[in-house]
């Protein structure tokens, strides 16, 4: 009974550990969103051009492609970081694009199937740009698929 003890304690002081370094590596390099709200009369709409891509294989072992339609970036036009990287979206298109197109790709067409998995991109799609302009000026990102 008392050799467990010390097992137990072990393994509760790994997890310990394991969870800080988890959390550690989950905290955003960008400016905290919380609690920050934007009006609807306060954004632009800047729309992207449809994007193929393949998919991931799925369980029926078929290639499957997405059409990425209707995609578009929600920004917000009283962010701080508005006036000084605003003009730098069209010239970061191509880069933009490219977050929609290889986000996408890392799943299956069953995957993308789930309105979870769907919701899941869109905010990995989100983060991303979010990351690659270091801020939260851009506030959503809306994209539509068709499935061949």
């Amino acid at each position: 009974m008392f050799t467990v003890l010390p097992n137990a304690k072990q393994k509760d002081n790994l997890i310990t550990r394991i969870m800080q370094i988890i959390d550690l590596e989950l905290e955003s390099p960008l400016p905290q969103s919380a609690g920050i709200t934007w009006k609807i009369e306060d954004t632009e709409k800047y729309t992207l051009e449809d994007m193929q891509t393949n998919l991931k294989k799925g369980e029926d072992g078929k290639v499957h492609y997405a059409q990425i339609q209707n995609a578009s970036l929600t920004i917000n036009s009283k962010d701080e970081d508005y006036k000084k990287l605003n003009p730098m979206v069209d010239q970061m298109k191509n880069d933009i694009r490219s977050i929609f197109v290889s986000e996408t790709a890392k799943h299956t067409f069953e995957e993308l199937s789930d309105p979870e998995t769907r919701d899941a991109v869109k905010e990995a799609i989100l983060y991303d740009i979010q990351t690659l302009f270091g801020s939260r000026f851009i506030v959503d990102v809306t994209v539509d698929y068709l499935f061949q």
